[in-house]
């Protein structure tokens, strides 16, 4: 009786295991207040081969342009320019001058590269100079240009013997001697005469003297008789009429 109760029993047990269904996997619950964050798949990145082709792009053009600017400023000429106005008939100095830069092989009547610059200085302006212009050999010589026939003379006069309005290279103006004037013609000196002549550069204030210089163009014939009344300070000068 025993061993039958007893594999009833095992029987019993075998058949409950084998009618029990299986178990089925629980549902993971949706992510919310207590159930913690939900979990985040993992983002693959892609590499955008057009942007970098850009980029590339963007560095060669860039290191042309600085080769191009680098070449370009590697390849120029200095020209020598007078950094402030120089009248016809001034001496230039260093201080006259500056440099600019010019393309290579730009074709230029201007004096250029630095061991020019003792060709320029020392030299006489020939024409007037205004601030920034060229200077070429047709506008400076090694003294002021006299007109055939003509000499130089500088005139040293007070304010009261000039005219009111400024004179300037290029004015006609006449010469007339004091002593005339006054009738303080000294004995045999004979009958002066007024001397046209023309203003040779722009008159130059002496501060020490307190007068203006005034160099003119006078006839050969009358500069001696000009420098003399000149010095002794026995003559005026004024604007011709044809001026």
């Amino acid at each position: 009786m025993a061993t039958d109760t007893v594999t009833r029993g095992t029987k019993s047990r075998r058949r409950r295991a084998v009618e029990q269904p299986p178990l089925q996997p629980q549902p993971t619950p949706p992510a919310g207040p207590g159930n913690g964050p939900a979990p985040v798949a993992p983002v693959r990145t892609r590499r955008s081969w057009g942007y970098g082709a850009g980029a590339i792009a963007a560095i060669i053009v860039g290191g042309l342009i600085g080769a191009f600017v680098y070449t370009g400023t590697q390849h120029s000429d200095e020209v020598w320019v007078v950094s402030k106005t120089v009248d016809r008939g001034d001496t230039i100095t260093a201080q006259d001058l500056a440099v600019i830069d010019v393309a290579h092989g730009q074709r230029t009547a201007g004096f250029t590269g630095a061991a020019a610059k003792d060709q320029i200085i020392g030299k006489v302006a020939t024409v007037d100079l205004p601030q920034g212009s060229l200077v070429t050999r047709a506008s400076i010589a090694r003294k002021a240009p006299v007109p055939d026939g003509d000499a130089m003379v500088g005139v040293a006069l007070k304010t009261t013997q000039l005219p009111a309005a400024p004179l300037h290279a290029g004015d006609k103006v006449v010469v007339a001697p004091i002593a005339q004037q006054a009738g303080t013609i000294s004995a045999g000196s004979g009958k002066v005469k007024d001397v046209s002549a023309v203003v040779a550069s722009d008159p130059k204030p002496d501060s020490a003297s307190g007068t203006v210089v005034v160099d003119v163009y006078v006839s050969a014939s009358s500069a001696s008789d000009v420098a003399g009344r000149a010095a002794a300070g026995e003559v005026t000068v004024y604007l011709d009429a044809a001026s």
